[in-house]
């Protein structure tokens, strides 16, 4: 078997797709037939932008689903034949582990089981961001997890703001939090009110009037306990730091680094880390279980969980390039996938 790849040659160089070796799974990890690239931002801002330091020629893509083909030594709970889906740890280094490309090696943690009957497009283009959520909020934070069965969630005494609630960490943030109980406002952009109002938030701002005038009624529906930015953009920070400033100051959460200069109000403090990362540590085994094992897999086939649609990129392999212009172009209210056999 031959394996395709699309690699960056240096640093802002355009990807080429090119031949490379099969790999073979260390003892505590899996061989992956790729069937479904999912696109992130962070990717598109790596790939063109040269953002951070990188082995090149490098291969990139973090988020993917597809068929295991071999299993490591040590591997005991996944087969081959089995359907999923995978998000590659932060910092990770290997071009092995990219997900731009035909066969993927990937560790036995962070790997979702998906049914037979599911499109592995939904959650793939989930993946990345779900667990990010979870991390953020419960593996970070301490709040507790949603009920997938059913069952109405206990109310709790927290009121959270998730600026962008339909970009897919924040439309995540909306429904884990309220089916979790929680009080939660959020911002929307006009052409996807239908889609966030459907979410959970108990009070909607649009973030499309001007600034002063958002601000001002976020600040109105607070105070918060918590506030998290999913755009996390120069223009939204000045936004959700001003909401902090209101009340006194506070931890703002971020879900990207700065890039520039913010405009952070004294009291307030921007917080960052890949959130994801608190699944890894010893104390959150049992979350980082539930994540891949119940949250995802059930929380799509019982509904609990409602994502974004998928649209795909053409070209497969052969067009990333295009695919990642568009990233930072801006895709809103989507996941942007790609099939890297087309």
């Amino acid at each position: 078997m031959a394996n395709l790849a699309s690699v960056i040659a240096s640093a802002k160089a355009p990807l080429e797709v090119q031949e490379i070796e099969l790999y073979t799974p260390g003892p505590h990890e899996l061989l992956v037939k790729n069937e479904v690239v999912a696109f992130n931002l962070v990717e598109a801002k790596i790939a063109k932008l040269g953002i951070m330091p990188l082995d090149y020629p490098a291969i990139l893509g973090s988020s993917f689903g597809g068929t295991i083909e071999a299993v490591g030594s040590e591997v005991t709970k996944f087969h081959v034949g089995e359907r999923v889906v995978v998000s590659k740890r932060f910092g990770v280094q290997g071009n092995q582990y990219g997900a731009f490309q035909r066969y993927v090696v990937v560790a036995d943690i962070m790997v979702s089981k998906i049914p037979d009957d599911m499109d592995l497009a939904v959650p793939a283009s989930l993946m990345m961001n779900l667990t990010c959520v979870v991390g953020l909020f419960s593996g970070r934070i301490g709040l507790e997890r949603p009920n997938i069965d059913g069952s109405p969630p206990t109310r709790k005494n927290l009121k959270i703001l998730v600026y962008g609630g339909s970009s897919s960490f924040g439309s995540l943030s909306v429904q884990y939090l309220s089916e979790a109980g929680y009080t939660v406002t959020t911002t929307y952009s006009p052409k996807h009110h239908d889609f966030v109002s459907k979410l959970g938030a108990v009070t909607l701002a649009n973030h499309a009037i001007k600034s002063e005038k958002l601000v001002e009624k976020i600040i109105a529906d607070g105070p918060y306990d918590i506030v998290v930015d999913t755009i996390s953009l120069p223009s939204t920070i000045a936004v959700t730091a001003q909401v902090l400033a209101a009340q006194g100051g506070g931890k703002l959460y971020a879900t990207q680094p700065s890039f520039g200069p913010d405009t952070i109000p004294d009291g307030v403090t921007r917080l960052f880390e890949p959130w994801s990362e608190s699944l890894y540590e010893e104390e959150n085994c049992e979350l980082q279980k539930w994540v891949v094992e119940t949250y995802l897999p059930q929380g799509l086939s019982s509904g609990a969980i409602t994502p974004l649609p998928t649209v795909k990129a053409d070209g497969g392999l052969k067009e990333i390039n295009v695919a990642l212009d568009q990233m930072l172009k801006g895709v809103s209210g989507i996941r942007l996938i790609a099939d890297p056999w087309e």
